[in-house]
């Protein structure tokens, strides 16, 4: 498909997203979504759609289009209610509730589906309608994890369903947000090398370098939604096998929430009686960032993981990373702003945790926070994906005045 206009100028339009998540109260799930298009909202006028299917007892569905402000962002809310939930019916309404939506709104220059599920996948027959290019960004770690755990069979034909959506002509960009999510979708997926642009997750502007920690015992922070893959055991393994001394002369700030979480604060009064460790609940953004520069290390421990936003907005703050080598976090962790070592080894962890605590490693934080600030501030993501844009739309940047 040629998505090229007339004369080398881009058609005028919004941008329409679809996305697959976003963020409700109470819950960190689809704010990096969110943070992307606030940060493609500095470039472009943005149209967000948001569309959740539900099961109703009522014997007719229905469509319900609620579109307001939210975080400064025009939210077109679909919420689609069917008695039936097989045989198509969803994505039959899903494909109804879009092309009343389009009424509404004005023709966009292109949609930008964030993240692939059943609804947004939808917006690839809605652009074809159009006559206007679809970009993909995907922040999914189901394409690498969650996809194993379905029978042999099962994923065969998942990997087909996802490889067929993928070859459709209309896509004209894929953008995951790590390499390692880009080699992933590449080779078990199909998807063409040359589509593919790694765009990182946003830090948002609140994550920013400050004051030293202050002085006394060395404060370790701990953030994510706990459940697997995250490693709430080989942390609290690691801490009983440091030295007493070693172990006594810190403060664990360990946040989040999460199913895992009741068991964690358990194990840890029962195992680490000795150690502070405090457990703050779930940070506001501008709280979380404040903990982080008040760190002197924060420290995700998983067994696999995609792109994680927390170990970014650290190094903006300035504070060193400790992880796992897995999946994307060698792109974004190295000697220069943290440590890397083997998931579920509470050995290698102890060995790193004392290292870092007595002054092994040493790191510049202000160097930190600025390489981090020019590769994941919104400013410098949403120009990337605002170069896309350009390149998918077929304007030179030097065209536009």
């Amino acid at each position: 498909m040629d998505h090229r206009i007339p004369g080398g100028m881009m058609e005028h339009g919004p941008i329409l997203c679809l996305v697959g998540w976003w963020p409700e109260p109470g819950s960190v799930a689809g704010i990096f979504i969110l943070e992307h298009l606030q940060a493609i909202a500095r470039h472009r006028a943005v149209e967000v759609v948001y569309t959740t299917v539900e099961k109703s007892h009522r014997p007719v569905p229905t469509i319900t289009i609620r579109t307001g402000i939210e975080a400064g962002l025009t939210v077109h809310r679909i919420q689609i209610r069917t008695p039936i939930r097989r045989y198509g019916v969803p994505t039959i309404l899903v494909r109804m509730a879009y092309k009343r939506l389009l009424r509404r709104v004005p023709k966009p220059a292109l949609v930008h589906i964030h993240v692939r599920t059943d609804e947004t996948a939808c917006g690839t027959g809605i652009a074809r309608a159009l006559g206007v290019p679809v970009v993909v960004t995907e922040h999914n770690s189901f394409y690498h994890l969650g996809i194993r755990a379905l029978p042999p069979k099962a994923q065969a034909t998942e990997r087909a369903r996802i490889a067929r959506w993928f070859a459709d002509p209309v896509i004209a960009r894929v953008m995951p947000v790590s390499k390692d999510l880009a080699r992933v979708l590449v080779n078990d997926h199909g998807v063409r090398e040359d589509l593919v642009t790694v765009i990182p997750n946003v830090a948002a502007d609140v994550f920013h370098a400050g004051p030293p920690p202050p002085p006394g015992p060395f404060r370790m922070l701990l953030a994510a939604v706990w459940r697997p893959p995250k490693d709430h055991d080989v942390f609290i393994r690691a801490m009983r096998e440091l030295p007493d001394t070693v172990r006594r002369s810190c403060i664990v700030e360990w946040a989040g929430y999460g199913p895992d979480m009741a068991t964690i604060v358990q194990r840890c009064a029962a195992e680490l009686p000795d150690v502070d460790i405090r457990f703050p609940g779930l940070l506001s953004k501008s709280e979380m960032a404040d903990a982080m520069r008040q760190a002197h290390l924060f420290i995700l421990p998983t067994m696999a993981d995609n792109l994680p936003c927390v170990v970014l907005e650290s190094h903006c703050c300035g504070t060193p990373v400790l992880s796992m080598r897995v999946n994307g976090l060698p792109e974004l962790i190295d000697d220069t702003n943290g440590v890397l070592i083997p998931p579920s080894s509470p050995q290698a962890l102890a060995k790193a945790l004392e290292e870092l605590m007595t002054g092994k490693h040493r790191f510049d934080r202000q160097t930190i926070a600025n390489t981090a600030r020019q590769r994941y501030a919104a400013s410098a993501v949403g120009a990337r994906i605002d170069q896309v844009y350009r390149e998918v739309l077929g304007v030179k940047a030097d065209e536009l005045g």
